[in-house]
């Protein structure tokens, strides 16, 4: 069990959130697939163990269902605005301005190279409270089609030491003398702009088994399960579209 009490180190994914056509279909969906349990109604908090890990919300009244739903992955600050304003200077846009969600800040904004992400300032919330275990997110990265850009961009915005992975175009972000998220230079394979360009991992039990829930549920599986040196892990998508990983760890 991995609970989370404290603050997240700067630039940590904390927090995972979409809007979806359906709130009902999305729970039929992700509770087989990754074990949740739901609370709430317009902002339905993703539970494991009775803690939220994620959420998933309806459009507004009178607002469109959004035309593709995607994961929303927010990285920890502890200062939301001073984090736009290094958004800018390295380059980036702000989406939206820094705005009070009564339990913390957010903002969301653009890297230099399309990924869209989310800045969290948390007061009663941190984040997810639960990690690294079945049901709870494990891991995020972003694809990028220039991957020394983006290593530069977030490096500059949250400060993480980066560390190239050897004969993979891969570099992975460190904050608080760990790694918590990375960069893959993979832009012909996955979505590289927008809110997709963030892909959230959550850890199952059995990556076949959440492949074949997924499909049965009215997703589909993008990339067939296939092993790393981390786990065995298939890329799915939602009966929305929004595409995760769920991976099955070692260790």
């Amino acid at each position: 069990m991995s609970d989370v009490d404290g603050a997240y180190a700067s630039g940590t994914p904390c927090w995972f959130d979409m809007t979806v056509p359906s709130r009902d279909t999305a729970m039929d969906f992700y509770g087989p697939v990754l074990g949740w349990t739901f609370k709430g109604d317009f902002y339905t908090m993703c539970e494991v163990r009775g803690k939220p890990v994620a959420a998933i919300a309806e459009p507004h009244p009178g607002e469109p269902a959004p035309v593709q739903s995607n994961w929303t992955i927010y990285l920890a600050t502890a200062d939301c605005a001073a984090a736009l304003r290094r958004v800018t200077d390295a380059g980036g846009k702000v989406v939206k301005p820094r705005q009070d969600a009564m339990v913390g800040w957010l903002a969301i904004a653009q890297d230099t190279t399309g990924g869209v992400f989310a800045l969290w300032q948390g007061r009663e919330l941190s984040g997810s409270q639960v990690v690294d275990e079945d049901g709870a997110p494990c891991w995020s990265e972003v694809t990028s089609a220039d991957l020394p850009a983006t290593v530069e961009f977030y490096r500059r915005v949250f400060g993480y030491d980066t560390e190239p992975i050897e004969d993979v175009p891969y570099v992975t972000l460190n904050s608080g003398g760990r790694p918590v998220a990375g960069v893959f230079a993979g832009a012909e394979q996955r979505p590289h702009e927008g809110h997709a360009a963030w892909l959230a991992y959550f850890q199952v039990p059995d990556a076949e088994r959440a492949a074949e829930q997924a499909v049965s549920q009215g997703g589909r599986v993008v990339t067939a399960p296939q092993d790393s040196p981390y786990g065995r892990n298939v890329v799915l998508a939602d009966p929305f579209g929004a595409t995760f990983v769920a991976i099955e760890r070692r260790g």
